[in-house]
């Protein structure tokens, strides 16, 4: 399967063809939020696979169908880049709506519950986040997880915009204003967006993504903390693929290949066969970094004594503390 495949199916124009739009919304934790425009044909999510292969196949995420609309996308040679305006259903007040359990069983991943794990209380807590564009035809999404795929995603080119501010809200609609990752408006040396309070770094990005300044290991050298810098204490058992968890269990994950170690616990009863990276709706990352200086701290100084930090060592946070505006 190519991308030939998706261009001739665009020019037959075949009735099952109608083309999705997904919306990949990555928050400051790194935590992704998969959505699309699926109230236009039915409110049944959908699956998609990623375009990153693990262990030799392409994961599935299951995209969360809400009322959302991306305008002003536009490539141009000369002046200022567009600034395209994303508007939804008002997140924080309007996702508990689309919690649907009608039938007694929750079976779907809702945006409420992704929202309320990550403490999302405002629109302004979404500035910042990364979103990701992608498009795709119907027939080549899936209505269900258990599915694996060993092909890429046929897709349309994706595209990548930062949300930058909120443009528009009330309590029903949201709109937000975003800028495309080359925009250089008000760039300063040493080329780097000045923030204050928070990292923004990607959290083990040096090493699993070549990127950024955080070189925290993959292992997190058998050492691990939560959001709120607290060291985690229980890192559970390994996650297998054909036990059932209960509520509030803890699990890990170690990727063979790379050692990379995940802690994750579970927000409800777990069924088998549910992966911790890809199954949002059952579980949580445990071992994730708060993105402050302390943060930062707890884990490059801490010398396993508590109370007691190695302060000749250096920090790689990434924000600019000094910087932080003072009423």
């Amino acid at each position: 399967m190519t991308q030939q495949n998706l261009i001739e199916s665009v020019q037959v124009q075949e009735v099952e063809s109608a083309l999705v739009e997904l919306f990949e919304l990555t928050l400051k934790n790194e935590l992704t939020i998969y959505l699309f425009n699926g109230l236009d044909g039915g409110e049944n999510n959908i699956y998609f696979p990623s375009s990153t292969i693990l262990n030799g196949v392409y994961p599935l995420n299951e995209y969360i169908a809400i009322p959302i609309q991306l305008e002003g996308i536009e490539t141009t040679s000369s002046g200022a880049l567009a600034r395209p305006t994303l508007s939804t259903v008002n997140f924080p007040t309007l996702a508990k709506a689309y919690e649907d359990d009608s039938d007694g069983v929750d079976d779907e991943t809702t945006l409420f519950d992704i929202l309320e794990s990550q403490g999302i209380r405002s629109n302004q807590d979404l500035l910042g986040s990364r979103l990701t564009y992608r498009r795709t035809l119907l027939k080549y999404t899936f209505t269900s997880q258990d599915t694996a795929t060993s092909s890429p995603p046929v897709e349309f080119p994706s595209t990548k915009l930062i949300i930058d501010r909120v443009a528009a809200e009330d309590n029903m609609l949201v709109q937000f204003e975003l800028a495309n990752p080359m925009d250089i408006e008000g760039v300063v040396l040493p080329s780097r967006v000045i923030v204050g309070r928070y990292c923004p770094w990607r959290y083990q990005g040096r090493f699993l993504y070549g990127d950024g300044g955080c070189s925290w290991p993959v292992d997190s050298s058998g050492v691990f903390f939560d959001t709120d810098n607290n060291r985690i204490t229980n890192t559970g058992t390994e996650w297998n693929s054909g036990s059932e968890y209960n509520a509030n269990d803890v699990v890990k994950t170690t990727d063979i290949t790379t050692n990379y170690i995940q802690i994750w616990k579970a927000k409800r009863n777990v069924p088998a066969d549910k992966n911790p990276a890809v199954n949002p709706f059952y579980w949580y990352r445990l071992d994730m970094c708060g993105k402050t200086l302390t943060s930062c701290k707890v884990r490059f100084q801490n010398t396993g004594t508590d109370g007691e930090f190695d302060t000749e060592v250096p920090l790689p946070f990434g924000g600019y503390p000094g910087s932080k505006t003072f009423k």
